[in-house]
């Protein structure tokens, strides 16, 4: 049996010598959209019964458990259920409609392993909020896959989905900023009611101070930011900061004493507020504003060791607003981390502080700054990341670091069950610093450590040390692998084809393995290569240009096999635009290099 989230009791009794009893109706005290699920799923007709208080399925005439001591055993946190599997059928009973489906959930894993034992399985989840964060600064994924994204989060027990739409949300009360191949209002509405409907609540992010490229860069907003003039470090006439700060990404944020910045980010976040009704948070950002005090008004109003002042009068108008909207504000926690005591009790006890860290060795980090935020009153989720940026060196530039990923979610889940967190977001992000950066490895990259989060923020006790084993089963139909995501990218480029050959579920994400892990090997041959050029013109022997050559020709023609498959792989799931974008994001500059080497003109160099 592997069932993903891992189960926290289960008993295991003998093989049913006929398999699970073949009943070919469902027998149920339920209606609506679970009874509705369930019937499609397992493919059955449903008989109402009323012979319990409690809600159930069962895949038998008769029930296979005593109903009198269902209420005793039925776990009493919310979201869990008994499941029971013996040869007069399948029972499953739950305290709520939500308990039931997660066991509908197990049931159907347990159904696609064609389990042949008696089970008796009572599970319970450890985290109230167990999340996963949809960014589309890169790009978003066409409608109908959105659609079977949430359809394979519900697979694995998620119940939250952070979103942060930005320019692919469908804004009407503000102008210029909603992209061509944004989400429209049907769409939206569609897929918030899907995911409720699979008691997945969305949480609407909507960025106040910094992140606001996609605003930003329209002409019409450009007068709102704060760096307005070309200031830099006076020792330098430019920034060290690879990623932003000062003049480097002047477009990053909003200025906070600009009264027409306030008046445009009110009207979007009540946009978002009617467009997500059944939300009860929403997340205002408030991260990474590097810039601050850089204006001339600014630094007037604050004064120099205003920083903090200048966050906070921000933050809790922020929050102001959002609680008159009837929600609750979140904001990532950031620019808190330096906040004194005094500080605290000035910012909003309404907000709540979303603490993210997404490293290797950050646990003790945590651990002392979400004491911080609760000693000061403040309720706290976390944020681990199956997805981010993972530094400039070409190794993950196109695969996650998964090692240090599930490290990263390992310790959230230990911080999460320690300090009594009210849950964790599992943050998948799409490129750097907004809509004008590069984008970071591709979306269906992020799986097999989003479904480790998965587990771990269900069950935090879980034995995963064979995870990855139990992943390539659950989610490929792969037996018999291991070791395919911790080696070195030749390796894993290896494995992963393996997969992709082999796999009975899920082959586009196997194929998506495939290939960008060969793109990764691409990448560290490109960089590798590239800075050998100058032997073209340095008076280097002939048979070292002959060398360098050949390397560049190799290179070439490796990436004439890769960019239609990359194509095509992105194509599927996104528009054209947003494919080109991650085609010449990572084929362009060498394709450009090329076309300039005097070998493709002169022989002689």
């Amino acid at each position: 049996m592997n069932i993903i989230p891992r189960p926290k009791k289960v008993s295991e009794g003998r093989t049913l010598p006929e398999g699970i009893h073949s009943e070919k109706k469902i027998y149920t005290n339920i209606s609506g959209f679970v009874l509705e699920y369930a019937a499609a799923q397992l493919n059955l007709e449903a008989i109402p019964k009323d012979t319990a208080v409690f809600p159930f399925i069962r895949i038998s005439d008769e029930f296979a458990i005593e109903t009198g001591q269902l209420p005793e055993i039925l776990p009493e946190k919310e979201g869990g259920y008994i499941l029971k599997v013996d040869e007069q059928g399948v029972v499953i009973a739950a305290k709520s409609s939500k308990g039931l489906f997660y066991g509908i959930q197990t049931y159907l894993q347990l159904e696609q392993q064609d389990c042949n034992k008696e089970l008796e399985i009572t599970d319970w989840p450890d985290n109230d909020i167990r999340g996963f964060h949809l960014e589309t600064r890169f790009g978003i994924p066409k409608f109908e896959r959105i659609l079977e994204i949430i359809d394979e989060l519900c697979r694995y027990k998620f119940n939250t989905i952070l979103m942060e739409l930005e320019d692919k949300f469908p804004y009407k009360e503000v102008e210029g900023i909603t992209s061509e191949n944004a989400l429209n209002s049907h769409q939206l509405k569609k897929i918030i009611r899907y995911a409720n409907d699979r008691f997945i609540e969305i949480i609407p992010l909507q960025q106040t101070l910094g992140h606001v490229e996609y605003i930003l860069k329209n002409d019409g907003y450009y007068a709102l930011r704060e760096v307005r003039d070309n200031r830099a470090n006076p020792e330098f006439p430019f920034s060290l900061n690879v990623i932003g700060s000062l003049s480097f990404n002047d477009i990053d944020e909003f200025c906070p004493s600009n009264e027409e910045a306030y008046r445009l980010i009110e009207k979007m976040c009540r946009e978002m507020a009617e467009k997500y009704p059944s939300s009860k948070y929403i997340h205002v950002g408030c991260d990474e504003a590097w810039n601050l005090l850089h204006c001339e008004t600014c630094r007037k109003k604050y004064g120099k060791e205003g920083f903090n002042k200048i966050f906070l009068e921000h933050t809790n108008r922020m929050a102001g607003f959002i609680t008159s909207l009837n929600k609750v504000p979140v904001i990532w926690d950031d620019m808190l981390r330096g906040f004194s005591k005094e500080d605290f009790e000035l910012l909003d006890k309404n907000i709540v502080i979303m603490c993210w860290l997404y490293y290797d060795g950050d646990y003790e980090k945590g651990a002392a700054l979400i004491k911080k935020y609760r000693e000061s009153g403040f309720k706290v989720i976390g944020a681990s990341s199956a997805k981010c940026c993972e530094g400039m060196s070409s190794d993950y530039l196109d695969m996650p670091n998964m090692k240090d990923r599930l490290i990263n979610i390992k310790d959230w889940s230990r911080l999460s069950a320690e300090l009594d967190l009210m849950g964790v977001i599992t943050t998948v992000w799409s490129n750097y610093t907004g809509t004008i950066a590069p984008p970071h490895p591709f979306f269906d990259t992020m799986w097999y450590p989003l479904v480790y989060s998965a587990e771990r923020y269900w069950n935090a006790e879980a034995d995963s040390s064979d995870f990855e084993k139990r992943f390539l089963e659950n989610y490929f139909g792969v037996e018999g692998m291991e070791d395919c995501f911790g080696s070195e990218n030749e390796a894993v480029y290896e494995k992963t084809a393996s997969i992709a050959e082999n796999c009975k579920r899920n082959n586009y994400v196997a194929r998506v393995y495939k290939f960008m892990s060969l793109l990764s090997v691409y990448r560290q041959k490109s960089m590798a290569v590239y800075r050998e050029l100058y032997k073209l013109f340095d008076g280097s022997s002939k048979r070292e240009k002959d060398i360098a050559v050949r390397k560049v020709k190799e290179l070439e023609t490796m990436r004439e096999y890769l960019k239609p498959e990359i194509s095509k792989l992105i194509g599927r799931y996104y528009n054209e635009a947003d494919t080109k974008e991650f085609v010449n994001s990572r084929f362009y500059m060498d394709d450009f290099i090329n076309k300039s080497l005097p070998f493709f003109t002169d022989d002689s160099y």
